[in-house]
């Protein structure tokens, strides 16, 4: 699912991944974080999502990216106060207030924005990455996010497999991803009763001697210079 995947997505408004309300899982397990008020946050491939909005009112600084501008256009048309804009390479960041909203790739964030990070929800991203580039996904958080960094990560299963967006994501599947540089406790689990089945982890980035391993197809992910 590359760049023009998701344009087509935004552009034929084909929004089933968006919710209308905040949702529930992250009021309800976002405190377990433990974050001080001023914690910077990122969300990864955020869409318009009113989570960002959420996090916000909760004092935090939030870092949006989502590869579509729209997006990026219309959560900003829907918040009040003054926006200033910025390119940085083929990112295009938009600052308001604690939240800064990149529309670009995640993977030509520069490394010292993300070494700010304090904690990482996930709600859509994970999800949303086929098989082959889930890998390159989780070593990038891994090599920028520092140790003690927390995530807090929804998943999905649903009876049917689907080969597009949001795809099932088990707990072999997360235990194979972050278990070499992440500890992970599972929350909650929540099957709907449209079979589809929720659940929430909390992943704190361990203590290595170095930052995780990024693997040589990911290298864009390596950023400019500052």
């Amino acid at each position: 699912m590359d760049r023009a995947y998701w344009e087509d997505v935004w552009r034929e408004e084909e929004l089933g991944f968006h919710q209308t309300q905040v949702n529930r899982h992250l009021q309800r397990f976002w405190p377990r974080l433990g974050l001080s008020p001023e914690a910077r946050v990122l969300v990864p491939l955020c869409g318009k999502s009113l989570d960002m909005s959420w996090l916000l009112s909760e004092g935090h600084d939030v870092i949006g990216v989502d590869y579509s501008q729209r997006a990026q256009e219309e959560f900003l048309a829907a918040r009040p106060g003054p926006v200033r804009f910025s390119e940085q390479g083929e990112l295009k960041l938009a600052y308001q207030g604690a939240l800064l909203f990149v529309a670009g790739d995640v993977f030509h964030l520069r490394q010292e924005m993300l070494h700010s990070v304090d904690a990482l929800y996930d709600r859509a991203a994970l999800v949303a990455l086929p098989a082959a580039a889930r890998q390159n996904y989780t070593l990038f958080l891994a090599q920028c996010l520092k140790p003690g960094a927390q995530i807090l990560l929804i998943t999905r299963q649903a009876p049917e497999e689907r080969q597009t967006p949001p795809f099932n994501i088990t707990n072999r599947e997360v235990e194979r991803l972050y278990a070499s540089n992440f500890r992970i406790e599972k929350l909650h689990r929540n099957e709907r009763e449209d079979g589809v089945i929720e659940e929430v982890f909390l992943l704190r980035r361990k203590d290595p001697e170095t930052y995780g391993r990024l693997p040589g197809d990911a290298c864009e992910a390596r950023y400019a210079s500052a």
